[in-house]
Order: C-alpha cells, then structure tokens, then sequence
C-alpha cells in the first residue's frame, strides 16, 4: 500500500494531473482507443486530492465511451481504415485475435473489453468491422463500461 502511495504522488504530478477533471476526460479517451494509458493513477490522485466521486466517475464514464464508440468507428470504416492506425505486422495479428474473441465469446466480449487492456480495444474494433448492430453494441459497451467506472471510483474511493 505504501508502495502504491508513492508511485501515484510520483504520478499524480504528470500533464493529466495538472487538468483536473478534464485530464482525467482526456486520459480515459485515450486509454480507450488502444493507448495503454492507466486511468487508475489519475483517479486515485484526484479522489485523493478531495475531487468529486460523482465528477471523477462521470469524466471516467464520458471519456471511455467516446473512445468506445471511436474504436467502433475505425472497425466499421473497414480494413483501409484500421491499417492507418496500425504500427506493425503484429497489430494485424491483434486484431485477428479480436476477431476469434468475437466469435467466440459474442456480445459478452463486448462487455468485458474494457477490462482487457489493448485486446479489449481491438474487440471493439473488431465489432466494428464485422458491422454489429450498433444499439446492442452501445448496451453492451456502455454496460461494461459502466461497471468498469463503478467498480474503480467506488474501489479507489473506499481505499483513499
């Protein structure tokens, strides 16, 4: 515990810090479009520092759904669009791996994606590309999403 105290005063004094509410926004539509950013660190230095839980929560919640509804974005806008975004030979396997996720586990993936970093994007790309039906994706994301931001501010606020 002292450990991970140390590491966020460390961190808590980094860009998205310094913007409050509106960092912690842009940090969680960042990390929500296959950026590995951490929104945990900025969370926890803001709910220590006396922010809002409602205001950290809904930032949290706007932003990663945004991001959500962006990665659906790229995967519906097809393969040409996708590999602009991609760096290397090994994103394209990612999003294969997406892919198989999707197929195997349907909508339930959906719901879990935000809980995997990186892969979890990229199945929402993939949901995307395979131009699922964008009101049960939106359900489904929203949900995961929902609860993800739930378990989090309510987790790191308990703690600090």
């Amino acid at each position: 515990m002292e450990y991970y105290q140390q590491v966020q005063e460390i961190l808590a004094n980094n860009t998205f810090q310094e913007y409050g509410i509106i960092g912690l926004f842009i940090n969680s539509l960042l990390s929500a479009t296959a950026l590995p950013i951490p929104t945990e660190i900025l969370t926890s230095a803001l709910l220590m520092g006396g922010e809002s839980i409602i205001l950290v929560a809904t930032a949290l919640m706007i932003g990663s759904t945004i991001g959500g509804f962006f990665n659906y974005v790229i995967g519906f806008g097809g393969n040409k669009l996708f590999n602009k975004f991609k760096k290397n030979k090994d994103k394209k396997i990612e999003h294969k791996k997406g892919h198989r996720i999707l197929d195997k586990f349907g909508w339930s993936a959906i719901f879990f994606a935000s809980w995997i970093p990186v892969l979890g994007d990229l199945i929402l790309i993939s949901a995307g590309a395979k131009k699922m039906k964008f009101i049960k994706y939106s359900i489904f994301m929203i949900s995961g999403k929902a609860l993800k931001t739930i378990i989090v501010v309510i987790g790191l606020g308990s703690i600090f």
